[in-house]
């Protein structure tokens, strides 16, 4: 996999290796270079990790970045704060999806909404791709925000979630 970071103002994205999200799987985060706020590992963060690895067990190690989970880094103190990644290539329509977590220690300023334009950015000098979708519950108002802070736009909607589009092109 290409180690490439992702630079913004305040953050590094960093893809995690297969070997990292198995390290992460299994609780063994001393094997990790960048200390992760135990805060940032929520069940929900953790069944998706483990969905990945299933995932990535059988693609070319040269597409992990589109099914990984990014590390959201705080450049001030270094720490890893956050999870942000498309849960695979493109879809038949040119549309990746986009899932995100970040610790509850730095919820409320902005740094979601950073990390996801940071990655769109990057998703946006791919070809092929015409978009990216989210979904959020209608309960997680947190998320809808960074949602309409980075110009998503309500694509439909379920008794329970949101299903939110941003088109790149």
């Amino acid at each position: 996999m290409n180690k490439e970071f992702l630079e913004s103002e305040r953050l590094f994205l960093k893809p995690l290796s297969f070997k990292e999200l198995q390290y992460i799987n299994k609780n063994e985060l001393d094997n990790i270079e960048t200390q992760i706020e135990l805060e940032a590992l929520l069940d929900s963060v953790k069944l998706a990790i483990s969905k990945k690895l299933i995932k990535m067990k059988n693609i070319d190690e040269n597409i992990h970045e589109w099914y990984t989970c990014w590390l959201i880094i705080n450049k001030e103190n270094q720490k890893g704060i956050g999870f942000i990644g498309f849960k695979g290539l493109a879809d038949v329509n040119g549309y990746l999806e986009v899932g995100y977590s970040i610790s509850s220690n730095y919820r409320r300023k902005r740094f979601m909404t950073e990390a996801l334009e940071t990655l769109i950015g990057w998703a946006g000098k791919f070809k092929g791709g015409k978009g990216i979708t989210a979904r959020a519950l209608k309960t997680n108002f947190g998320s809808i925000k960074v949602l309409n802070n980075c110009n998503f736009e309500l694509f439909s909607s379920t008794e329970q979630e949101n299903i939110y589009i941003n088109k790149l092109r």
